[in-house]
């Protein structure tokens, strides 16, 4: 029961959120060099308030690679493409390390246009830039095989990440230093830390998604730290806006763990 009522929240979040957007399709801001990467490691918390004192908790890393070059036609050309893997883990840390179970774990390898990789609010033909447009793509989910992805866009919120793409974000400060777990420190790495919110209602839900975020040109693809609240709230299809009641909140904190490492793709097209 509860997990089919907490499936049911993320897929009215999914389509309610459809049509916000802004920049960076909610995790990639920029294209580093071939043969980059970016590791990040946080806390996702899910409980039934804000005060919620013993909410399920669980640890998550997150690693987006560069694996590749090619040119491939896309909206009627030949472009240069980039091949992206992306990794997310979601499950208990122990002395083994990060334990995913057999559902904690998803893959992804993306074929993208490389002029598709931009940070403004919509690209140059003026299409939203909410998701990432891809040629063609391969995904993992668990512990099943490897199979093609048959949509035209990948969406990152909220499979991949809480972070989304938010109408209109804040600047908070233009040259911040940003929380890390990196061996050794920051190493002089600044970033803008921008806030963003989006609030999706529906007759029965509504759904409340903040973020503060730190964006960096010293990091691969962009991201320093990000921290995200979605508040879930609900009420009976006739009652009032004003009987929304909180039903799940989750919050999830990353923060940039390595980003010097050589990329080497895992996941093998079969």
């Amino acid at each position: 029961m509860l997990r089919a009522r907490i499936l049911n929240l993320l897929t009215f979040a999914i389509l309610a959120l459809a049509g916000s957007g802004v920049s960076a399709q909610g995790l990639i801001f920029h294209l580093p060099d071939d043969g980059k990467m970016v590791e990040y490691e946080g806390t996702l918390t899910q409980g039934t308030s804000a005060d919620d004192e013993s909410p399920l908790t669980w640890t998550c890393q997150l690693t987006i690679k560069s694996v590749g070059k090619e040119d491939a036609p896309f909206q009627g050309e030949n472009q240069p493409c980039r091949w992206l893997e992306i990794k997310v883990l979601t499950g208990n840390s122990g002395a083994a390390g990060l334990d995913p179970g057999p559902v904690g774990s998803r893959i992804y390898l993306v074929l993208v246009p490389e002029s598709k990789i931009i940070d403004q609010p919509v690209d140059k033909t003026g299409i939203p830039n909410d998701m990432l447009p891809i040629v063609k793509g391969y995904r993992r989910l668990g512990e099943e095989g490897v199979e093609p992805i048959k949509t035209t866009s990948l969406r990152f919120f909220p499979t991949i990440s809480l972070l989304t793409t938010y109408p209109d974000p804040e600047l908070i400060a233009s040259n911040e230093v940003p929380e890390t777990i990196l061996q050794g420190g920051n190493a002089g790495i600044t970033a803008a830390h921008w806030r963003g919110k989006t609030v999706m209602e529906s007759p029965k839900i509504r759904s409340t998604n903040e973020a503060d975020y730190w964006v960096s040109q010293d990091i691969p693809f962009g991201l320093a730290r990000w921290v995200v609240t979605v508040t879930t709230e609900e009420k009976d299809l006739a009652a009032a806006r004003s009987d929304f009641r909180v039903a799940v909140v989750k919050k999830l904190d990353m923060k940039l763990k390595n980003k010097d490492g050589v990329a080497e793709r895992e996941l093998q097209i079969p």
